[in-house]
């Protein structure tokens, strides 16, 4: 195996900093790693009319999980790093069902989905078929996750079968 083969296997530990629910990676990189071949996160442009990635809390943890992202507490350097359950735990402030949706978002995505988030009221992901470009194409399938114990009101259930009908998705 030559060096340069080595290289590019290797991969790619980007820093990340908190904001609220979410985290912003201003490297370049992150979009190369992560938007354009993964689709995982989104962009948007910083104030130095620059691209910067912008990840859910679900793709915190999922690249966490694969060490391919850097986090430290209060983000400073000089405080240790976040790890899988202190993200969890920080995460989980702003989304008591954070460990349910990342079950689902994880084994959607080791089967080679393309997962992008919902359209909220309950729907929490849009999913596309595989090898699709998301931007190009319309997702295929509505997400809507129902919890052990938890009551669906049916005036909500029809509610979100409307919304899969009118955008032509079937509801998971």
């Amino acid at each position: 195996m030559t060096e340069d083969s080595t290289e590019k296997t290797e991969k790619v530990q980007l820093e990340g900093v908190i904001e609220r629910d979410k985290v912003r990676i201003s490297d370049i990189r992150g979009i190369e790693e992560f938007y354009n071949p993964s689709y995982i996160g989104t962009t948007e442009e910083n104030s130095d009319a620059q691209n910067t990635l912008i990840l859910d809390s679900v793709e915190v943890l999922l690249l966490c999980e694969r060490n391919r992202i850097l986090i430290w507490k209060d983000n400073d350097k000089s405080k240790k790093l976040y790890d899988f359950e202190d993200l969890l735990m920080h995460f989980t402030q702003y989304d008591e069902r954070l460990w349910q949706k990342y079950i689902i978002y994880m084994d959607l995505r080791k089967r080679g989905y393309i997962v992008r988030a919902g359209y909220g009221e309950g729907i929490e992901f849009r999913v596309y078929k595989r090898g699709a470009d998301f931007e190009k194409d319309t997702a295929r399938y509505l997400i809507y996750p129902v919890f052990e114990g938890t009551p669906i009101e049916l005036r909500d259930l029809d509610k979100i079968s409307r919304v899969a009908l009118g955008s032509r998705k079937d509801l998971i």
